[in-house]
């Protein structure tokens, strides 16, 4: 049954090996190209067709967590589609914790290598942790669909014909939250925290300055750098400094840490942005006074993008052996939209952040991107705000 479901892989993999073949005159390589597009078309079309007509039987799911589940995040939003996935189909789901404590990626190997025996019709994992483990162990159980979430393989090195993986655009969550913070701004003075200086982080800084300054060209943005994702006294210390300089919104980019930049938002009486999770309803249940000063939250949201991953598989559109990174468009990564939005944004900041959105969607708006970036041209960025 996977076998057949993977069909329309394996014949992309074939035209690839074809097309890589030289030999032979222009015009007979052209005939044999438009020959095999033919026949690829067709093997597309009648798998989607027989997909229509009978869906693929998925009985049995597992989701694999390099982690626990209740870190509010990425882990517990693919819990959350995956469980929804099985609830539409009537499957039996499994959640596997591999915990915080296991490090031992060997260990990780061998835990998904027993899975993979387990007759699963479907496997949905991820997190950068999970990279290797997914490398190591997929290509040798090549009748099983993985669907990967948040974690960027190494397709080039590592072929991997069963495995479908997603990445966010955290460059156009974190622009949304520069457009909504220039939007709510009295004192056109903001504030990122962010946590060690890598790739990853300033593309969240480099989202965010750039969303601010399209909402107001000459808006102001301090920024600072904790080097740890869990040291929130010390992300308190940064963002109390920015507010007393002026910054009337925060937003933080340092994981654990951030817990304390929204404390100094609350003790401070200013705004706050939440990041990486919904951040307004998490405190909802624990701490109001801080849920109060929360503005919006912006987040991956891995649940929409594995749902979708899902739906695209059953209709055999889903592009196996391959990655893609979804965003805005998509609905993959951007704001949260909830009852703690409607109720802290204005109607007019509301319509702004529809219209950003709608402008990046379209293509009307390209977020610069962090990745691939020189230490000139990240500073450039950064004095640019000053």
């Amino acid at each position: 049954m996977k076998k057949r479901l993977l069909a329309v892989v394996m014949v992309a993999s074939v035209v690839s090996m074809l097309t890589a073949c030289g030999g032979g005159s222009a015009a007979e390589t052209t005939a044999a190209t438009a020959t095999t597009k033919q026949e690829e078309t067709a093997a597309v079309s009648e798998t989607v067709a027989a997909n229509s007509e009978n869906p693929l039987e998925i009985k049995k799911i597992v989701t694999v967590l390099p982690n626990v589940r209740g870190d509010g995040g990425t882990h517990d939003l693919a819990c959350r589609a995956s469980e929804a996935i099985s609830k539409q189909l009537g499957a039996s789901l499994d959640i596997i914790e591999l915990g915080t404590a296991v490090t031992d990626s060997a260990k990780w190997e061998a835990a998904m290598s027993d899975l993979c025996e387990e007759d699963y019709d479907l496997i949905i994992t991820g997190g950068s942790l999970m990279k290797d483990t997914i490398q190591a162990v997929a290509p040798m159980y090549s009748d099983v669909p993985f669907i990967c979430y948040d974690v960027n393989l190494d397709f080039d090195a590592v072929e991997m014909p069963n495995v479908y993986a997603m990445d966010f655009h955290q460059n156009e969550a974190a622009f949304m939250a520069g457009v909504i913070a220039a939007s709510m701004t009295k004192t056109d003075y903001v504030g990122f925290v962010g946590a060690t200086k890598i790739p990853v982080i300033y593309d969240f800084m480099v989202g965010f300055i750039n969303g601010a300054q399209a909402v107001k060209p000459d808006i102001k943005v301090a920024v600072a750098f904790t080097n740890d994702f869990n040291d929130a006294t010390l992300a308190k210390e940064l963002a109390l400094a920015q507010i007393s300089d002026g910054a009337d919104v925060v937003f933080p980019a340092c994981g654990n840490a951030a817990a304390g930049v929204y404390e100094a938002a609350r003790d401070k009486e200013v705004w706050a942005i939440g990041d990486d999770q919904d951040v307004a309803t998490k405190y909802s249940k624990s701490d109001e006074s801080i849920q109060n000063v929360i503005l919006a939250s912006v987040m991956k949201k891995v649940d929409n993008a594995v749902s979708s991953a899902y739906e695209r598989y059953v209709k055999g559109k889903l592009p196996f052996g391959s990655q893609e990174t979804v965003g805005v468009k998509e609905d993959g990564a951007g704001v949260v939209k909830n009852e703690f939005y409607e109720a802290q944004l204005p109607e007019d900041v509301k319509k702004t952040v529809i219209e950003y959105e709608s402008k990046i969607s379209s293509g009307e708006i390209t977020v610069p991107t962090a990745i691939g970036m020189d230490a000139a041209q990240i500073d450039k960025v950064i004095n640019s705000a000053q």
